[in-house]
């Protein structure tokens, strides 16, 4: 909790601030993903998180939370927009087993690149590219079940589009991901399998603007089945987001994950906060 309440109080200082990128449009970098880099809560967004413009820099910071039946998630990062064309991120998991208080934790590291068109204006969607590397802190769970290797890389292609005039007269957003990946559970059980190794995934997004400040939307996440002795369902939200203003963002939304390492129907509650300058 010492560990949240730092982050929590560094990001209200960077909030007082005040940086001058501030002149995108509230909400288009959308908040931060589980693995740190911008978009919804359980995956990547082809937008790049904070308020960058092509001659601005901007950053985000991050804590959330996801508290499912057996297990709970926190997750804890920043993120670096240049110019509105690069992003780095760098994320730190606890996943924590509430039946013995067992933790995994693991390291990522993220470079997503725009690489063609804009989320609002023209007609091509815009395109980003993005490289996640992820390193397990505790392997030794993962070697138990099969996972190959401790650490993998996650390769993605990403696009988001939005429209002012959406349905509804309301701004909306679609994003799709395909991803190239070896992760079990997120990564959190290693990477490759016995039973199978690096796969293609479909991720997709849809969110919609219901006032200036607060948006809707729903999150899938197809994930890999790699392991023969654990069985890996895909996961998705249902969620909510506040932009109060252009630096603070508060996030829920109600999660299904499958199952995980043999628990059954890991469903339940995600909460975010993220400061954005």
């Amino acid at each position: 909790m010492q560990v949240y309440l730092k982050i929590v109080v560094t990001s209200i200082l960077l909030l007082s601030s005040l940086a001058i990128a501030d002149t995108r449009i509230k909400g288009t970098g959308g908040v931060s993903s589980i693995s740190g880099s911008g978009g919804g809560g359980i995956i990547p967004w082809a937008t790049l998180g904070g308020l960058a413009t092509q001659d601005q820099s901007s950053m985000t910071g991050f804590i959330s939370r996801a508290d499912v039946d057996d297990f709970t998630l926190d997750v804890k990062g920043l993120a670096v927009n240049l110019n509105n064309r690069v992003e780095f991120s760098l994320a730190r998991q606890d996943f924590t087993i509430k039946a013995n208080d067992a933790q995994i934790s693991q390291n990522k590291y993220g470079l997503k690149v725009k690489v063609a068109g804009d989320l609002i204006f023209g007609q091509l969607p815009q395109v980003s590219v993005g490289i996640e590397g992820n390193s397990l802190r505790d392997p030794e769970t993962a070697r138990a079940v099969g996972a190959r290797d401790d650490d993998g890389i996650d390769v993605y292609v990403s696009a988001a589009k939005a429209w002012i005039d959406g349905p509804f007269h309301r701004t909306s957003m679609l994003n799709l991901n395909v991803r190239s990946t070896r992760a079990n559970q997120f990564g959190l059980l290693g990477y490759g399998g016995d039973d199978q190794d690096r796969q293609l995934m479909i991720e997709a997004a849809a969110a919609m603007f219901v006032t200036r400040s607060l948006a809707i939307g729903i999150e899938y996440r197809q994930k890999a089945d790699n392991l023969s002795a654990l069985i890996e369902e895909d996961a998705s939200d249902v969620f909510i987001a506040w932009f109060p203003n252009k630096h603070l963002s508060l996030t829920a939304a109600y999660v299904r994950l499958g199952d995980i390492a043999g628990a059954p129907n890991q469903n339940g509650f995600y909460f975010s906060l993220q400061g954005a300058l």
